[in-house]
Parts: structure tokens; C-alpha cells; sequence
């Protein structure tokens, strides 16, 4: 009885960080002044009337409201619903494969949270937050250099550079030849965020991920009237997925 109590509640948790995942992707590329991620409460997109406490409960007000604002009667975006439903099986996955009392499991599910919100976020708007991308570099050299938790702390330092800078001097390359950049300088620091993580082993397979993950979106959105391609989504999943073979091999 007590492993269905922990395991709702990991779901109740993990479906939590996927509204606030939800509101990060949606608030952090607005250029509305007022409004950020400390406040005002959550409201419906269309007629701007904030939610209950009922209505902010995972999965359940969905479910209950069949997919429509309480107020006005307004479809409620699935991707709530998906990044809730992302979060609780990321949560279910660390924890069953680490433990509850693996400090590592909730290092890992914080830095995918950050990785997703970055991945969504630049799906849908094409926009990068540095602020985030500068979280994992903080956390990742904090951890390798002071822990050890991934890699070693030349490693870190690499992964860093290489990440960065592998993306930068390809740029380059690109504004040399056609006069233009061909990929966003955020790109750049998310990189350099992951490899700072992971090591600069890592930078290969998870741009070999992101590569495949954006040509995919590509082939997807061909006929729409931009070009623009979100890495920021391939590197994001594609870090994800890196992380969670990581942990599959660790047990």
C-alpha cells in the first residue's frame, strides 16, 4: 500500500513540475513587463480569469474540465497536459531506476526539467533562455569540479568549451560563406551547458541526437513560411535521451 502512495505522490509531484515547466515556456519569451514567473497566478490564456487551487492540480482539473477553461468554456492546450504527463514519467523513471534517496536521481530530474523548458521553449518560440543555459553551466561545473557527480572536472571544463565553441566556430564558418548566421548564439551556451555536465564525450552523440531530432522537425514543417530551425529542441531532447541511457547503464 505504501509503494501506491509513493507512487501517486511522485506522479502528483512530477505532474507539478510539469505546470511550472508550462508556465516557464509560456512566460519567459513574452515581452509582456508584468508579467513573470513570480507572478500574477496562473490565469486562462483566453479570458485572463486566474485558476483556482482545484484548477492548478495536475492531471485532474484537466481531465475534470475535459480540456476546457472553467470561465469560458476555451480549449486548453494539450501540452499542458503533455509536459505534465513528461515530468511524472521522468520522475517515476529516476527514482524507480535510482531510489527515493538517491540525491543523484533529483540532481538529474532538476537538470532535465531545465532541458526540457529550454526544448519547448525554442519550439515554440525559437528562443533560448540564458539564464537557464547559464544554470547548467553553473551546476554542471559545480558538481563535476566540487562531486565528481558525472565526470571529472577537466572533463567538465571541456565539455564546455567544445560545446560552445564547436557551435560557434561552425557559425562562423556559415556567416563567412553566406553572410548570415546559421545558428542562434543561445545554441552556443546550451551546448556548452550540456557538455559541461556530461563531458566533452558527450557533445558528439548528443548533437548526433539534436541533429536528427531538428531534421526531423525540418522534414515535418518544410512547407511552413520559416526556415528557422529549433536546435535548441534537438539539443534539449537529445540531452534528455543521453541522460536517460546514462542512468540505464548506471543500473
Amino acid at each position: 500500500m505504501q509503494e501506491i502512495y509513493t507512487v501517486i505522490f511522485l506522479v502528483l509531484l512530477g505532474g507539478s513540475m510539469g505546470s511550472f515547466a508550462s508556465m516557464l515556456i509560456y512566460r519567459l519569451p513574452s515581452n509582456d513587463q508584468q508579467l513573470t514567473i513570480w507572478g500574477p497566478r496562473s490565469f486562462c490564456p483566453a479570458c485572463k480569469t486566474k485558476l483556482g487551487i482545484w484548477q492548478m492540480i495536475p492531471f485532474v482539473s484537466f481531465l475534470i474540465l475535459k480540456g476546457k477553461c472553467g470561465s469560458c468554456d476555451a480549449k486548453i492546450n494539450i501540452s499542458y497536459l503533455i509536459n505534465e504527463i513528461a515530468m511524472a514519467a521522468m520522475l517515476l523513471f529516476l527514482v524507480g531506476s535510482l531510489g527515493a534517496n538517491n540525491v543523484f536521481a533529483w540532481v538529474i530530474f532538476l537538470l532535465a526539467l531545465i532541458l526540457y523548458v529550454q526544448a519547448l521553449m525554442d519550439l515554440d518560440s525559437l528562443l533560448l533562455s540564458q539564464p537557464l543555459s547559464m544554470i547548467l553551466v553553473v551546476c554542471g561545473l559545480g558538481l563535476n569540479i566540487g562531486l565528481e557527480l558525472f565526470t571529472i572536472p577537466l572533463d567538465a571544463v571541456l565539455g564546455l568549451i567544445f560545446g560552445y565553441g564547436l557551435l560557434f566556430a561552425v557559425n562562423l564558418l556559415h556567416k563567412m560563406i553566406r553572410g548570415v548566421n546559421g545558428i542562434g548564439s543561445g545554441d552556443f551556451l546550451l551546448l556548452g551547458g550540456i557538455g559541461s555536465i556530461f563531458g566533452a564525450s558527450s557533445i558528439g552523440p548528443i548533437l548526433l541526437l539534436a541533429s536528427s531530432i531538428t531534421l526531423m522537425i525540418y522534414f515535418l514543417q518544410k512547407n511552413s513560411r520559416s526556415l528557422e530551425l529549433p536546435l535548441g529542441f534537438g539539443l534539449g531532447l537529445g540531452a534528455i535521451l543521453y541522460c536517460v541511457t546514462y542512468v540505464s547503464i548506471l543500473t
